[in-house]
């Protein structure tokens, strides 16, 4: 494995260089990381390879773990490639069970994890409807306010729900984007209760999303999967997107 103080190519810029090579470390070890270890393994200091890491983190291509000091590549790495070859798709379980979903509902299905206090969709499948909800890979969204969000909240403390509400009224561009965080823990214990969230326009004005968690292993940070499209067309079809959504996502 290269170390990042070797020999290499002058023209190759040093900082890019690095943050290759971290993803070549965890490709060949595939297992979580402490700063020391990946510095050592590197040849880095532990000073340069800790802000490295820390800086992949806030771009949500790295998951830390406070409890073990480990850092994981998240999801989003594995989809980095998945557009070169159409067929690796279908390694991927996540991504078969969401190409599964968008044929049996003709909905827009979306991906999405936590980035911060923030919400962000890591990966798109279009609707096959001409009218649809156009959302892409990247987009960050308010966690009070989406429903992907929503539902990675339930899975969280009322104390954590309660700084992360606070953080995005804060953030807030308008009055309108705000939340009573009273109500709001009303309703995630709802969410609790039957395992699914819904945006109902919130974020999107006449749209509506409908999201689960996506299976995890445990070690993982978690995801969450949404359909999403107009709201009178997921009205009509609630119950049986909900249905697929349970069978797909092993919530049955």
């Amino acid at each position: 494995m290269p170390k990042a103080n070797g020999e290499t190519q002058g023209s190759i810029v040093k900082s890019a260089g690095r943050t290759l090579e971290v993803f070549e470390y965890f490709r060949i070890y595939q297992q979580p990381a402490t700063v020391g270890e990946i510095a050592a393994a590197l040849g880095l200091p532990q000073s340069s390879t800790s802000m490295l890491l820390k800086s992949l983190v806030a771009l949500n291509y790295l998951d830390y773990k406070p409890t073990t000091r480990r850092f994981l590549p998240t999801y989003r790495v594995s989809l980095l490639g998945n557009w070169i070859q159409a067929s690796r798709y279908e390694s991927e379980a996540i991504t078969e069970i969401m190409e599964a979903l968008r044929r049996e509902t003709g909905e827009t299905v979306m991906l999405g994890l936590q980035s911060g206090p923030h919400m962000q969709y890591v990966h798109i499948l279009a609707a096959s409807y001409a009218v649809q909800l156009t959302v892409t890979a990247g987009t960050v969204r308010p966690m009070t306010l989406s429903a992907a969000g929503q539902i990675l909240l339930s899975q969280k403390t009322n104390t954590q729900v309660r700084a992360i509400v606070r953080r995005n009224n804060a953030d807030a561009d308008s009055a309108g984007q705000r939340v009573k965080e009273s109500e709001f823990l009303k309703e995630i214990e709802l969410v609790r209760e039957r395992g699914y969230a819904e945006s109902r326009g919130r974020m999107a004005p006449g749209a509506n999303v409908i999201a689960m968690l996506a299976p995890n292993d445990g070690d993982s940070p978690l995801l969450a999967i949404g359909i999403g499209g107009p709201m009178p067309r997921i009205d009509q079809r609630r119950k049986t997107i909900i249905e697929a959504m349970r069978e797909h996502l092993g919530q049955k």
